[in-house]
């Protein structure tokens, strides 16, 4: 599920544009992140404001990427380290299994 932070600083930018350009622009950057569409309009105010969001949105977007990978491998070790207790656990315990039968034999 995609997110959107809506930041103090973007609400400060639609201030000041009028109704029409803040619709269009709040419909481009939600086109944008929900849908991937790139911003497409004749006004060239509102292309530099969303070239400052886009940049904002797509390092927000990479940090999300790199962060769930380390997560992921994070999880993965501390499974491969809970995997590997337990195996050795198993062996310790079939190693004194096999003693025990020896020495009662």
């Amino acid at each position: 599920m995609k997110k959107l932070k809506f930041k103090k600083d973007y609400y400060d930018i639609i201030k000041k544009l009028t109704d029409k350009q803040a619709g269009e622009f709040i419909k481009s950057v939600c086109a944008y992140v929900y849908d991937g569409k790139p911003f497409m309009t004749k006004d060239e105010y509102l292309k530099g404001l969303f070239l400052y969001v886009k940049r904002e949105l797509d390092v927000s977007e990479m940090n999300r990427i790199n962060g769930k990978k380390g997560a992921d491998k994070l999880a993965e070790n501390k499974r491969r380290n809970k995997s590997i207790g337990v195996i050795v656990g198993s062996v310790v315990v079939a190693r004194a299994a096999k003693k025990d039968s020896a020495d009662g034999e």
